[in-house]
């Protein structure tokens, strides 16, 4: 099982889309979508998500099992199977300032500010007004504890569901904590209740939670999110 780091490019695009949409299934994922995705909806948000590899202050990062076969998302020339993905960005930093040449890049958010302006595909089946009912609260919390100072930023992180507890994760939350202490800054994301015991055993704390109530649209009980920020550790001498 040797997993090795490697930046995503435009190949990727699919299976990053496909891992992403596997690893959130859940009762509030089912919730904002009508029905299950489709084929048609996973390979055009694959499709746009090519048009964001290289932007300035994003990055995005796979972790691929190179005792694995690639999967038929994957790219020939992967050199195994990949099996999580994760997508930084760096917020309030000067837009023109370039990446270096082995820094990918990544999509900084999930949807755009509305559904008039034009963004990523929406797939048809997501419902936007549950989507701006969970994501409304999470944006203000963010805005709200960071302000406009300069930080880090974890947008997406998922792991296929077959290949947990493989050490894939903590490559990849590594990459993006070392970075952030390069640059002295402060990380923020956001939470599950599941996912809240990893990132505390990385150093970030709740500073907010939000709840979110699955009843006014259908679902059952409550989904609690977590805003979490972790300050910038000394580099080892």
């Amino acid at each position: 099982m040797p997993l090795v780091l490697r930046p995503i490019t435009t190949a990727d695009t699919l299976s990053w889309t496909r891992i992403r949409a596997k690893a959130y299934l859940g009762p509030t994922h089912e919730l904002i979508h009508s029905g299950p995705i489709s084929e048609f909806s996973i390979l055009k948000v694959a499709e746009g998500r090519k048009s964001e590899v290289g932007k300035p202050n994003h990055w995005q990062w796979k972790v691929v099992d190179t005792d694995l076969e690639p999967s038929p998302d994957d790219p020939d020339d992967n050199g195994g199977q990949t099996i999580a993905i994760a997508v930084w960005s760096r917020h309030n930093a000067d837009p023109t300032r370039q990446n270096s040449p082995i820094e990918p890049t990544s999509l900084p958010a999930e949807k755009p500010e509305s559904a008039e302006e034009e963004g990523p595909f929406i797939p048809p089946e997501i419902r936007l007004e549950v989507l701006d009912a969970l994501f409304t609260p999470l944006r203000k919390a963010q805005s709200e504890i960071m302000g406009d100072r300069p930080y880090f930023m974890l947008n997406s992180f998922a792991t296929h569901p077959d290949h947990h507890r493989k050490g894939a994760g903590t490559m990849l939350l590594n990459w993006g904590l070392k970075k952030a202490d390069e640059e002295g800054l402060v990380t923020y994301l956001d939470t599950t209740t599941l996912a809240r015991p990893i990132y505390e055993k990385h150093g970030f704390t709740v500073v907010t939670a939000i709840e979110f109530d699955r009843r006014p649209w259908g679902g059952e009980g409550m989904d609690w999110h977590g805003c979490m920020i972790r300050q910038p550790r000394p580099l080892p001498s």
